[in-house]
């Protein structure tokens, strides 16, 4: 278990800053008095973002860059270096797109694993070996999605990138046991972005929904906790238990 993390004063690094949950968990560190570096692909997000961290008065150094490009995660990691000492990473970025395994096109399918597994990668060879560093107490967040325990119809390629995330966030916790730094695995269930507007505009707000800035709430009590996973919709636990149990039955020996 690390030490306790007194974020004010700290910086907060978050991928896909731009809208939904990377805009709420930026201006929840904001709230906090901590300072914002953040990345996006969307340059008019970004630019609304400033504008908001420019009249509230919080330090930030927002950036164009795409988390699937090395070369860019490595150029802001440098960049950041100028700001204080990282106290959060989320890494968030992610896409997803819809459609049957059979179906859904090969060109998606290399996307949502370029942003959504190698994005995560590339994030965290950039940032975490500074935040290790310095020897101050730091959390890597992680977000993953409740599809990253349980799958639908549909969403087998963003599920199967979702899954990938938890052992690689386990493996990077255990290898970080013994320093400042820990590693949480955020899964949000259905909350109120536009993450689906790509691929099914027209789609229902589900009713157990809720708002970024809730989600935020959630995410910064579970990181400055040091929890291993981050859930938001307690109700999937359920569906959890039922399908990890399924699993095992169908290895046990018969």
């Amino acid at each position: 278990m690390r030490q306790a993390i007194d974020p004010a004063g700290r910086t907060a690094v978050v991928t896909g800053v731009a809208s939904g949950i990377g805009r709420a968990l930026a201006l929840k560190a904001a709230s906090m008095g901590m300072a914002i570096f953040g990345c996006d692909r969307d340059v008019a997000g970004l630019d609304a973002l400033r504008s908001t961290l420019d009249a509230i008065g919080t330090q930030h150094d927002l950036r164009a860059a795409d988390v699937s490009c090395a070369d860019d995660m490595a150029a802001l990691a440098t960049a950041c270096a100028d700001m204080p000492p990282i106290a959060l990473l989320f890494a968030n970025a992610g896409l997803l797109r819809k459609g049957a395994v059979l179906d859904l096109p090969l060109d998606d399918w290399q996307t949502l694993l370029s942003v959504n597994i190698f994005g995560v990668v590339a994030t965290l060879k950039a940032f975490v070996p500074a935040m290790v560093a310095t020897g101050l107490p730091a959390q890597v967040i992680v977000t993953g999605s409740t599809g990253s325990m349980v799958t639908a119809p549909g969403l087998a390629a963003y599920c199967a990138t979702k899954h990938a995330l938890w052992p690689i966030v386990e493996a990077l916790r255990d290898e970080l046991d013994g320093t400042a730094v820990g590693a949480s695995l955020l899964m949000p269930g259905a909350v109120a972005t536009g993450i689906f507007a790509t691929t099914d505009p027209n789609r229902a707000r589900p009713a157990d929904s809720m708002e970024p800035e809730e989600l935020a709430d959630v995410a910064f009590a579970g990181a400055l906790a040091d929890a291993s996973k981050i859930l938001t919709h307690p109700a999937y636990v359920d569906r959890a238990r039922a399908r990890f149990e399924a699993v095992l039955d169908e290895i046990s020996p018969r």
